[in-house]
Parts: C-alpha cells; structure tokens; sequence
C-alpha cells in the first residue's frame, strides 16, 4: 500500500513539473479561425493579423507566464488572432493578443504565454 502511495505520488510530481516547462507546452499551429477585437471601434485593430507560420513562430519562441506577469509586465491589448492546433494528441484552442500576449486553452489545463519580439510589425 506505501509503494503505490509512494509511486502515485512520484508520478503526480512528475506531472506537475513537465507543465511548468514552458517547451513542454508549445502548440502545433493548425488554422487560424478568427481575427477581431474586444469591441474598439476604428482602425485600432485594422492592421493585426497573423498567418499561420507567424503563430507558430510566436509559441516556438513564447515563453509561459502567470496571468500575474502579463497584468504587471506586459500590454494586454483588444486586438486578437485565435486558431486551433494539438498539445500532443489534444486539440487545443490558442489566442494571441497584438501586446505580445496569448493563451492556450486545453480542455485540461490553460497555459499564458508572452513574448515581446515574437510578432511581426504591422505596415
């Protein structure tokens, strides 16, 4: 009974610790779905896009973040590109903001990621 108290254990922390490498956690990039914004009206968001590869090349350099990070360190901007990829065999939905902020949501975990230079600068 100890030993699987014991392994269960093991294997908890093992978990834990591979969700906090934020390698661990990069999305495969599959399809952009949408492009909007959180109700500004104008041309503030006109020129915010990402392509497929531009999304890819944002997770591969991210890094995780708490969402403690992001509101103290980062510009959480209404402009969004969100898509869909694979955390392995999951299907996961992404959303990445024009402030270099983003967020992978899973049905079992949901990862913040930053990155300041990870974006291509608009024309």
């Amino acid at each position: 009974m100890v030993r699987i108290v014991v392994i269960s254990f093991f294997l908890t922390f093992l978990v834990a610790c591979k969700g906090l490498d934020s390698k661990n956690s990069v999305i495969n990039v599959t399809d952009i779905v949408a492009k909007g914004n959180d109700g500004v009206s104008g041309e503030f968001c006109v020129n915010f896009s990402l392509t497929k590869n531009e999304a890819q090349y944002f997770f591969n350099n991210a890094m995780q973040v708490s969402p403690k990070d992001i509101h103290d360190n980062y510009s959480f901007l209404p402009c969004f590109v969100k898509g869909v990829g694979y955390m392995g065999t999951k299907k996961c939905e992404w959303e990445i903001r024009a402030g270099g902020t983003s967020s992978i949501m899973c049905e079992d975990r949901s990862i913040t990621m930053a990155c300041e230079d990870c974006l291509p600068i608009p024309d």
